[in-house]
């Protein structure tokens, strides 16, 4: 990890699906930069360690758990965390699923679900904070997307239509909260190596990663250090932006995801 440079000291920060792969490493790289960080995710056990790490590592951090898909649950989390920190500075949206279906084998459940962690958590909970935002000197919102969101992904379709409303909410926030100092943009990340990756089956993961134009899988803390650029006072100008972290892997834009079968 990079040496901290204090970037973040002394703010608010929330980071939902905090408990592994790219949440875990923005977790512990804005405390390392000074943040206060409340660490959300459903995994109320791995989130837990991700917390107590940042205290041994001599950050501060708190765990909520939350699942994103419970809409309820998501409005009422926003009115605790109203209540607890009246100010934030950064919210990340991270946290995110995938159920791999084509269009004709996927379920309602699997709909709601994907849909709902992926999009109408983000959305309600950023509708939820848009106070406690407002009372910072200069708030941020980080979505983290995909490039599936940019790019069609034939055995993902519902995780593809999530992500690309994702950066269209970044676009369509990053206009309604411009005026307000209230800077949201968005992080098209793809080709990660995160444990939801990893459960991509072996095959198409080779096949994916020759596909990219580093012809490796990027590491989360290498997200969290764009994330952590765009909350930062050195992105000060820059709102309704979607960057692209994938390591080349939108260049190509003929990629072959492999054979359906493969996914099964």
């Amino acid at each position: 990890m990079a040496a901290a440079t204090g970037r973040l000291e002394g703010q608010v920060v929330i980071v939902t699906g905090s408990a592994s792969g790219i949440g875990a490493a923005s977790a512990y790289l804005f405390a390392a930069e000074g943040a206060h960080v409340l660490a959300v995710d459903r995994d109320e056990a791995a989130n837990r360690e991700v917390v107590e790490r940042i205290e041994r590592e001599g950050g501060s951090a708190r765990a909520s758990t939350l699942d994103l898909a419970d809409q309820a649950a998501v409005r009422a989390a926003g009115t605790r965390i109203r209540e607890h920190h009246p100010r934030v500075d950064l919210l990340f949206n991270n946290a995110g699923l995938v159920v791999f279906a084509p269009a004709a084998e996927t379920s309602d459940a699997d709909w709601d679900e994907m849909m709902g962690a992926n999009l109408r958590g983000a959305f309600t909970l950023t509708a939820e904070l848009v106070p406690s935002l407002r009372a910072a000197p200069a708030g941020a919102i980080v979505n983290n997307a995909s490039v599936d969101g940019l790019l069609a992904h034939p055995f993902a379709p519902v995780y593809s239509i999530a992500k690309a409303g994702m950066i269209a909410m970044t676009r369509a926030l990053a206009f309604e909260l411009g005026a307000e100092g209230i800077r949201v943009n968005c992080i098209a990340s793809g080709g990660i190596a995160t444990p939801m990756v990893e459960a991509v089956p072996k095959r198409v993961r080779e096949d994916a990663t020759r596909q990219i134009a580093l012809r490796r899988l990027g590491d989360p803390e290498e997200v969290a250090r764009v994330a952590l650029f765009l909350a930062s006072e050195e992105a000060s100008y820059i709102t309704g932006a979607t960057l692209t972290v994938d390591g080349g892997r939108s260049a190509l834009t003929q990629a072959v995801l492999g054979p359906a079968d493969a996914w099964r």
